[in-house]
């Protein structure tokens, strides 16, 4: 057994809430407003600490379901964050009364989320995040706003540019054919944009923000990514060298 189920079928009650807690979190699940007209499913690992209230007055129809496993693969568990947190909070504790001898120029760290999202997504704040996204920054959030630091949610754009392997044999007629590999890279540019705090509030309204490597959390976060776009352009040379070709043959 690696968690539970429960099923709450539609009928009236008072009381009967549901305490759920974890290291980080604490939350009190109440269905009894709505008992009488709906369904309500909801369900937590074994490792989740729990307590039922009793119901105070009507009567609660519930199914309970024991979820059991038994596939070849390790069993599902809420990660245990107790260590993680700790050293986060050392750190940041550090970082706020400037004990480390280098710290990124610009005052603040980015970490690269699993998930893609859309600048819509990001005005619903903390509540569009999907999967561990959703845990990691739920667990964030409360260590760093004890400590004093802002938690929020940004579009990050990283761009690199260089010149192309034989980019003098991409232009035929004044038109690109396939974008040629790049052969080196000569510049990088990492900024955020978009920010909003985890209720979707905007922080950043216009422009954006450049960063640096150091301010990304995770080693080499780009590497063996695959581009969302590509775009090439011909060099002021090459381009009097098309003109040539196609109005004095």
């Amino acid at each position: 057994m690696f968690a539970t189920v429960l099923i709450i079928l539609p009928s009236e009650y008072t009381g009967g809430q549901v305490v759920v807690s974890h290291p980080l979190t604490t939350k009190t699940i109440d269905f009894a407003p709505n008992s009488l007209r709906s369904t309500a499913v909801f369900a937590w690992y074994t490792d989740v600490k729990h307590e039922v209230k009793p119901v105070t007055a009507g009567y609660r129809l519930a199914l309970s379901y024991n979820m059991i496993h038994t596939a070849r693969v390790p069993k599902p568990l809420v990660p245990q964050m107790e260590d993680s947190v700790t050293k986060l909070k050392n750190i940041l504790r550090k970082w706020s009364k400037d004990r480390y001898k280098e710290c990124p120029e610009t005052p603040l760290l980015a970490y690269i989320l699993d998930h893609e999202y859309s600048t819509h997504n990001l005005n619903e704040g903390v509540q569009a995040l999907k999967g561990a996204d959703a845990h990691r920054v739920t667990s964030l959030r409360q260590v760093t706003e004890d400590l004093g630091y802002m938690v929020g949610l940004a579009s990050l754009k990283n761009c690199v540019s260089g010149p192309g392997i034989n980019s003098g044999t991409a232009i035929r007629r004044r038109q690109y054919c396939d974008i040629p590999e790049m052969k080196e890279v000569s510049d990088t540019e990492t900024s955020i944009s978009g920010l909003v705090d985890l209720d979707g509030v905007s922080i950043l309204t216009y422009g954006k923000i450049d960063i640096e490597d150091d301010n990304i959390v995770q080693k080499d976060p780009f590497d063996d990514e695959v581009p969302d776009d590509r775009e090439y352009k011909v060099g002021f040379n090459l381009r009097l060298f098309v003109y040539d070709v196609n109005f004095h043959p």
